[in-house]
């Protein structure tokens, strides 16, 4: 496929098998605020105190990861969101990293262990506060509430800098700078999608702004999917207010049109997950939506009736990021591989597979290089499928694009979380 000649071709029914398990991997993402109990900002600093063991302490980065790297690094991600195939034996292994260890001699102990954000925020919580070891060289986090707690509370290391050539050489300008980690002191991205809207061929016409999700004459009765943990951030995108910096008279905007749009009567449900069931079904005729979802099946599964849909007035950007915890083992070794993702060529062999956007640049063009040689094997079908996956708008967005999304706001005390949602649970909830 691409020039690592020593990746296996990957069969089409195998690929697409995995990537309809993989479409639980965004849903089971909770957004900042929406019942995240005990984890604020205020009372995670307040038990920390900055005295001893209460997180990286200003640690130089040049000393935390100098010298050679361990022979092992720990790597905790989510489910089925990384390159896999089987061998001969039938065993399943990833490629990329089976490359990283060829390539390094270090090994990879990799497990997707990471249920959602708080959940695992939840577990290794003590270890940090106490300044120990997580048994994590590497974790993957959402940008938003956990993030922060973790960064403010120097939980984890500031990188350094000096030792990701690839990230230099290859990030996307979304992946640099990002606003929730300023000049990626902590963090790399990992991979990265939208919020926005799909609707099927029950419609008589598109969709194209929020407000069409309210409007029976448009999307029928109870025929639409809401999303509860994007959903105030991606209301107030639609309404012009910034959510990174929103007060709670904005989110009681946002609220409004929550409250009417129920009003109206065409929300089905208010969805945690299990969405894409739905609307795969035909229960939905339009639904809030992340764009590997919808990328998914309406490209790799057959569902040509399935068509997401960037709104007119914006959309919500999410980040997940790789960081390395205080008092892990290995974090010369964590920063070898979080850079060898930034390969292109390494990146590529992610991407088609998650079918999320990468971070990387150039992962475009080897995707068509894929497809180019797929078709010359006679693998038609599956060329397509690559071509038009390469083609893909949200996958690949533009700068233009990107500049249309906003990230959430992330709630940094009690007081906001208590108060985000008494205004947005008491809509959902009724």
């Amino acid at each position: 496929m691409t020039e690592r000649d020593d990746r296996p071709f990957v069969d089409p029914g195998r690929m697409q098998e995995v990537l309809r398990h993989r479409l639980t991997r965004r849903s089971m993402m909770k957004g900042a605020g929406m019942g995240v109990a005990g984890i604020s900002l205020a009372s995670l600093l307040a038990a920390c105190g900055g005295g001893e063991g209460s997180g990286g302490g200003g640690a130089n980065p040049q000393e935390v990861f100098a010298g050679p790297p361990g022979d092992k690094v720990d790597f905790a991600n989510w489910p089925l969101y990384i390159d896999q195939t089987k061998d001969n034996q039938g065993n399943v292994y990833y490629p990329s990293l089976k490359q990283f260890t060829q390539s390094t001699g270090i090994d990879v102990n990799y497990e997707a262990i990471i249920q959602s954000n708080e959940e695992f925020f939840g577990k290794i919580q003590p270890q940090l506060a106490a300044g120990d070891d997580t048994g994590w060289d590497i974790i993957v986090i959402t940008n938003g509430r956990q993030f922060t707690v973790l960064t403010a509370n120097e939980w984890v290391y500031e990188l350094d800098a000096s030792k990701r050539p690839n990230f230099d050489k290859n990030a996307v300008s979304f992946a640099r700078d990002p606003a929730y980690d300023p000049g990626n002191k902590y963090s790399m991205a990992w991979q990265s999608g939208i919020t926005g809207m799909a609707y099927n061929d029950k419609l008589s016409e598109p969709i194209t702004k929020m407000d069409d999700l309210g409007n029976p004459d448009k999307v029928g009765k109870s025929s639409v999917g809401m999303l509860k943990s994007d959903m105030p951030d991606f209301v107030m995108i639609n309404l012009g207010i910034d959510p990174t910096t929103s007060t709670p008279e904005d989110w009681k905007e946002a609220a409004k049109w929550i409250q009417w749009q129920k009003d109206q009567g065409t929300v089905r449900q208010y969805y945690d997950q299990g969405y894409v069931d739905d609307f795969t079904a035909g229960n939905l005729a339009a639904t809030m939506a992340w764009s590997g979802d919808v990328l998914y099946y309406a490209l790799w599964a057959g569902y040509s009736n399935l068509h997401f849909v960037f709104p007119e007035d914006g959309a919500l950007l999410w980040i997940d990021n790789m960081l390395v915890p205080v008092a892990a083992k290995n974090p010369a070794g964590a920063l070898e591989v979080m850079d060898w993702y930034y390969d292109p060529k390494i990146a590529t062999e992610v991407t088609e597979w998650v079918l999320y956007m990468s971070p990387v640049e150039g992962v475009q063009d080897l995707i068509v290089k894929d497809a180019d040689k797929a078709m010359e094997q006679g693998y038609k079908g599956y060329a397509n499928k690559l071509y038009q996956t390469a083609k893909n708008e949200y996958l690949f967005p533009s700068q233009e694009f990107l500049d249309q999304t906003s990230f959430g706001r992330s709630l940094e005390t009690d007081d906001e979380a208590e108060e985000w949602n008494n205004i947005f649970l008491s809509i959902t909830q009724q």
